[in-house]
């Protein structure tokens, strides 16, 4: 006879438990005939978008540490509380211990293999999953003893009748719920000790924030974005750079120019100079020559006059004395 094991009450911080009484057996587990392995839903193309930003994000968070493991929709493997095995896929879920990256290619997980159950699990709801988010699936992350249990509702709690809860595994091995905020803005928060993070619910966006950095982790997308942004500013300094290495060479050329220029013009006034100082000397060597000129033409006429007085008769008549 299958033992009966009387399970903890389970309690969700405030969300309503209540169930459509075919949707969960009494025994815990999905219902009579609903597959132990999650199959695709209809609105999962809804969610895709959401279910990318926090996996990138986390996976860009932990993965450089070899003591987690990130993973989203891939099945944990265990054994029920009647030894049946049991496949359960949460949205998200991140397991700290030794030696846990040799995990990371596997394509599922096995807790007993593993050692341990998630760390931090959460649930997403959407029109097709939230029954069993609130159902069967909470009662196996119970069951197999996950630290903290996460349920956030991007549709303004419509499914899970508020925006985010969580559960958290006390020392005496129950689930208690846990306090979430609400900021003046509307951001609807809490922090888990796990992670070390704030989870944050901004209207349909969930994002993790760092209260020791005291900013948002950045999605794959935001670091993208980040990286081109970057790459852009780096290429404008490049140009930048070019441009002013251009410039500065143009300027340099110029001076060179300006110099070749003032050092042309500087030998041409020395020339002209030069030019100056020996049209002067000739000028002066010109006009000594005419003074020595005059001065000669001056005794040349003296000494014609001396002969011809000397040839000039004497006034009686006498001959001119030699």
């Amino acid at each position: 006879m299958t033992p009966q094991i009387s399970l903890p009450p389970l309690r969700a911080g405030g969300i309503d438990l209540t169930t459509p009484g075919d949707f969960q057996q009494p025994g815990g587990g999905p219902p009579e005939g609903f597959p132990y392995k999650d199959v695709p839903v209809p609105d999962a193309v809804v969610r895709e978008p959401l279910f990318s930003n926090m996996l990138t994000t986390l996976h860009t968070r932990f993965d450089p540490r070899s003591d987690a493991l990130v993973s989203g929709d891939v099945f944990i493997y265990y054994r029920d509380e009647y030894d049946l095995p049991r496949a359960m896929a949460p949205d998200l879920l991140v397991i700290f211990g030794p030696d846990l990256a040799r995990y990371r290619d596997r394509y599922g997980l096995s807790l007993r293999e593993i050692g341990k159950a998630p760390d931090f699990v959460m649930e997403v709801a959407s029109p097709s999953t939230y029954r069993a988010d609130l159902g069967y699936k909470r009662d196996a992350y119970h069951w197999m003893g996950a630290g903290e249990l996460w349920l956030c509702d991007p549709d303004g709690g419509q499914h899970y009748g508020q925006q985010m809860a969580w559960e958290q595994r006390g020392d005496d091995g129950e689930y208690h719920p846990m306090p979430v905020h609400t900021t003046d803005d509307g951001i609807v928060w809490a922090h888990s000790p796990a992670l070390g993070l704030d989870v944050c619910l901004e209207g349909d966006r969930l994002r993790f924030y760092d209260p020791e950095a005291g900013e948002y982790l950045r999605s794959l997308s935001e670091s993208e974005a980040e990286r081109l942004d970057a790459e852009a500013a780096l290429t404008a300094e490049q140009v930048a750079h070019e441009m002013a290495r251009t410039a500065l060479a143009s300027a340099q050329a110029a001076r060179a120019e300006e110099q070749a220029a003032r050092q042309a013009a500087e030998t041409a006034r020395q020339a002209a100079e030069t030019a100056h100082a020996q049209e002067q000397a000739a000028r002066q060597a010109a006009e000594t020559a005419r003074a020595e000129e005059q001065a000669a033409r001056q005794a040349a006429e003296a000494q014609v006059q001396q002969l011809l007085a000397q040839l000039r008769p004497a006034p009686d008549g006498q001959p001119p004395s030699p």
